[in-house]
């Protein structure tokens, strides 16, 4: 009987103890749970910015340029004279290459088919005399700097043809070195320090000159401009004639063949050409004129009078002009531009691409993704800047956007004391940043 009382009170002992155990363990379970609630609460937003703060990709702020452009495409129109073989012969030309003449020039002499081989027996002394010249003096040839910095010139433009993959350009290079090396070969055949053995072949050479020109017809200019040698004259592009080329005729599209770019020839030898034919055409270099077609909603951020700035494709240069008309031609509008400056780097071109500059704006320079929060209605934007390791949003106005940069400034009418200006450090990305977020 004592034996089974013993039993049920050890028993209820056991479970007791048990009891006890199971909320020693849930109340450490409860302790830990709680520690690491607060562990997460202080140390995973440090964390958090340990990890991601390399991701934050921040810049400074500089001023910058911003031109404003509309993509445009066009045609050259010049006004320009055809010169006619005045008969059938051989053609020899004294002016070069695109060079700029006075009225009444002599640009070639033109003689008979039978002075071709007396034409031939010229050429081969003059080189003679070239190669005889070089070999007596290469010191002196190779000693002119001036020439070889216009030929490192031209060579150095090579790169960007190469990069654009512009045939054109090389050669229109090509064509710039050759007349290089051509009138480096006049200069060393017309030097006066000559031994007495070529001076005699040069007299003999000028007998030969003046027999061939006594019986040569001039070819004269009728005014003064550039010289160029080819036949590729088009009506459609006079300027009396302009006005009437439609958004079809200016489109690249629709251009087919090799006018887009003139192809200029070289004038060192003579040719053979048949009466009337046409052999070059004399280019007024005072003014030219690029007619384009442009969407009508662009159009209208220009007006007539306006003096822009014209960006032919391929060519550094800006060149300065004047909107001369602006004519609507269905959902497109025809412009015509004038140019007076710098026509003679654009004679070999016919319908280019080109960006029409509208307005240059200067201020503070930034990509767009970098602003948010944009309103369209008043340009106004957030920038995050970041003072003192935090993150900041400031109000700012866009002054412009084109493609991907945009130009802003502070508020005109903020009355901030510490607004945005220069050298401020800004995030690139604003995505997922908040007021006061911690940037180390």
């Amino acid at each position: 009987m004592y034996d089974t009382k013993e039993k049920i009170n050890s028993g209820q002992k056991n479970s007791k103890t048990q009891a006890l155990r199971s909320k020693k363990k849930i109340a450490k379970k409860n302790r830990l749970s709680f520690m690491l609630i607060i562990f997460a609460l202080l140390y995973l937003p440090a964390l958090w910015n340990w990890i991601f703060h390399d991701s934050i990709d921040t810049e400074i702020l500089n001023t910058g340029l911003l031109e404003l452009r509309i993509p445009i495409e066009g045609a050259f129109v010049r006004q320009e004279t055809v010169i006619k073989a005045p008969g059938e012969g051989i053609i020899i030309p004294k002016a070069n290459q695109r060079e700029r003449i006075p009225n009444k020039y002599t640009i070639a002499f033109m003689v008979d088919k039978n002075s071709r081989q007396t034409l031939e027996r010229i050429d081969k002394m003059e080189n003679e005399i070239i190669r005889h010249a070089i070999e007596e003096s290469p010191v002196s040839i190779d000693g002119n700097s001036e020439f070889r910095n216009k030929v490192q010139n031209e060579v150095n433009k090579l790169s960007k043809p190469a990069i654009n993959n512009t045939m054109e350009s090389v050669m229109e290079i090509k064509s710039a070195l050759e007349q290089l090396l051509s009138q480096r070969n006049k200069e060393i055949f017309n030097s006066k320090e000559d031994k007495l053995y070529l001076q005699n072949e040069k007299d003999e050479l000028n007998k030969l000159k003046n027999q061939l020109s006594n019986n040569a017809v001039e070819i004269k200019a009728d005014f003064s401009g550039l010289v160029i040698w080819d036949d590729l004259y088009d009506e459609k592009y006079d300027p009396a004639a302009m006005e009437l080329l439609t958004p079809e005729e200016l489109s690249l599209e629709n251009i087919k063949d090799s006018k887009k770019v003139i192809q200029l020839k070289e004038t060192d030898e003579y040719f053979t050409v048949k009466e009337n034919q046409t052999i070059a055409r004399l280019v007024n270099n005072e003014k030219t004129w690029f007619v384009c077609a442009i969407e009508t909603k662009k159009a209208e951020q220009i007006k007539q009078n306006d003096i822009l700035s014209l960006k032919l494709d391929g060519i550094d240069q800006r060149f300065p002009c004047t909107v001369e008309t602006i004519q609507p031609a269905g959902d497109k509008s025809r412009i015509i531009i004038s140019i007076t400056r710098m026509v003679e780097e654009t004679i070999h071109l016919r319908n280019v691409k080109a960006d029409l500059i509208i307005n240059s704006v200067k201020g503070l320079k930034i990509p767009s993704r970098s602003l948010t929060n944009i309103n369209p209605y008043d340009n106004t934007a957030d920038i995050i800047l970041v003072r003192l390791n935090r993150a900041i949003y400031k109000r700012v106005k866009i002054l412009a956007q084109q493609d991907s940069i945009a130009i802003i400034n502070a508020l005109p009418d903020s009355k901030e004391t510490d607004p945005v200006r220069i050298f401020d450090m800004y995030v690139v990305n604003p995505q997922n940043i908040s007021e006061g977020q911690v940037i180390e």
